[in-house]
């Protein structure tokens, strides 16, 4: 058998999916029910030593434990306030919904897996890279790559607050240290610098971009685009710009920062053009069954489900859950934000980026993840 992993969970539904997977990669497991500080143990508590957790080359989280612990409020063994080589992955079952994004990015979780669906995947994860140690820039790069993410924003229909949740993403990846780019690819264009008070910025916008030929140097677009409210941000009219110049954009982009945000717009022309220069798509979705269209439903029919992910804006109404908005939309990931239409009014009234959600709101930084690390499983 090859180097252990360390599985933390009471759920027997759990650990039965997690010693069968390790089986088949070959490893053995040690699992362990439950994890606490040693100041907070308390009678029927089991306290596992410090040292069994950072030594690890892989920690599998159960979203029992892991969500328990969220709701304990840091009672719990938190790994990232205790850095370690190893990887960590939140697992969790279906129907936990946004929950598990939740949890990842509160533990931070290099990936969430959702079993028995992700078993493959897990598979393939510990038989590989069990042993190798984190890269601790991994947060400021997507799994495996050398280069940034694009993620695409497309709102399904206006007003439910698009531009923000592209904003309060970028104020997420800020607070953790991660580099990212604003684009206002919308082709009405301006948006995005006169909420964030940007008009008297110095830099480059799309209009300078415009004529540009050949290859855009990553560390020149970082150089030459403006700062709103200290968040880096491409902006301006994106009508008339070539399509090979948004390709040198969004290449640049990879080059220049780990996650760049592009607010779309949902101009058929500039949905069409931008699916397919993203590595990954945000769908923002009312709290209802929607008619996407043919121009939205063509684009989402032409990426990996894996990466696409809806945002659900708003509370849905008695009967419905926003598991069930995003599958009548044909997304199979989501997270829920019922608050994001007003996150969109305070954008538009002069509200700092840090302000747009609220600090039990974990949303962005769940898109945040999703950027980053893909979908669950």
């Amino acid at each position: 058998m090859g180097p252990g992993v360390v599985a933390v969970t009471g759920s027997a539904l759990l650990r039965a999916e997690i010693e069968r997977v390790a089986s088949a990669a070959g490893r053995s497991v040690v699992v362990i029910p439950d994890v606490v500080d040693a100041g907070t143990v308390g009678p029927g508590d089991a306290l596992i030593p410090d040292p069994v957790l950072p030594s690890a080359p892989v920690v599998l989280l159960g979203s029992d434990v892991a969500l328990a612990g969220m709701a304990a409020d840091g009672a719990a063994y938190r790994t990232r306030d205790r850095p370690r080589p190893g990887t960590t992955i939140i697992v969790g079952l279906a129907g936990e919904g946004a929950a598990l994004w939740d949890a990842a990015t509160h533990w931070g979780a290099d990936r969430v897996a959702v079993v028995p669906e992700a078993s493959a995947w897990l598979v393939d994860v510990l038989a590989e890279d069990a042993a190798t140690p984190r890269d601790h820039d991994r947060i400021r790069r997507p799994e495996g790559s050398e280069h940034g993410v694009v993620l695409g924003v497309i709102g399904a229909c206006g007003g439910l607050g698009s531009t923000a949740l592209c904003v309060a993403v970028a104020e997420a990846a800020r607070r953790a240290g991660t580099d990212a780019l604003l684009i206002d690819a919308d082709p009405l264009g301006g948006t995005l610098e006169v909420a964030l008070d940007a008009v008297e910025e110095p830099g480059v916008r799309w209009a300078e971009l415009g004529e540009a030929v050949g290859r855009i140097p990553g560390d020149q677009l970082r150089e030459a685009v403006p700062r709103a409210q200290g968040l880096p941000l491409l902006t301006g009219a994106a009508d008339a710009v070539p399509a090979t110049v948004l390709a040198a954009v969004a290449a640049a982009s990879r080059e220049a920062f780990a996650v760049a945000l592009v607010d779309v717009g949902r101009d058929r022309g500039s949905v069409r053009e931008w699916n397919r220069l993203v590595d990954r798509l945000v769908v923002v979705l009312p709290p209802r069954p929607v008619d996407l269209g043919g121009t939205l439903t063509a684009a989402l029919a032409a990426v990996d489900p894996a990466r696409v992910l809806a945002v659900v804006a708003g509370s849905p109404p008695d009967g419905l859950d926003a598991e069930e908005v995003a599958a009548s939309a044909g997304v199979r990931h989501y997270v829920a934000w019922p608050g994001l239409a007003a996150a969109g009014r305070r954008l538009t009234t002069g509200h700092r980026p840090a302000d747009l959600a609220g600090r039990r709101c974990h949303a962005p930084s769940a898109v945040l993840h999703f950027a980053i690390a893909g979908a669950p499983g």
